[in-house]
């Protein structure tokens, strides 16, 4: 899944759709309470742009997509992201080289 970030009509795409339609269009359309729990937990951050919000739930679903998780991991990734000032799709990509469950049993 990761690799759909060098594709440029799949980057218009993060530009482009709310973070329930980047987990619509990633899980098939089959989102789970578990999604809506997880995205409603970002709901009030207003911290990372949109296309920025996008990548990391494009990097958390490429490791969770289909399994069971931590609702609050998703979270604990967003303000992983907002205090490294991952403010740029350049920098937001970046980031996704980080090993995802390193990064989450740091954080816990």
């Amino acid at each position: 899944m990761l690799n759909l970030l060098n594709d440029p009509d799949f980057i218009q795409k993060c530009e482009t759709s709310s973070p329930l339609e980047m987990v619509e269009y990633l899980t098939g359309g089959n989102i789970r309470g578990l999604e809506k729990i997880a995205l409603g937990t970002l709901a009030n951050r207003k911290q990372l742009p949109a296309n920025v919000v996008n990548v990391l739930i494009v990097y958390f679903f490429s490791t969770f997509a289909n399994k069971v998780y931590d609702r609050n991991d998703l979270a604990r990734l967003y303000d992983y992201w907002a205090s490294n000032h991952v403010y740029s799709l350049a920098k937001a990509q970046e980031m996704t080289g980080e090993y995802i469950e390193k990064v989450l049993a740091s954080l816990k």
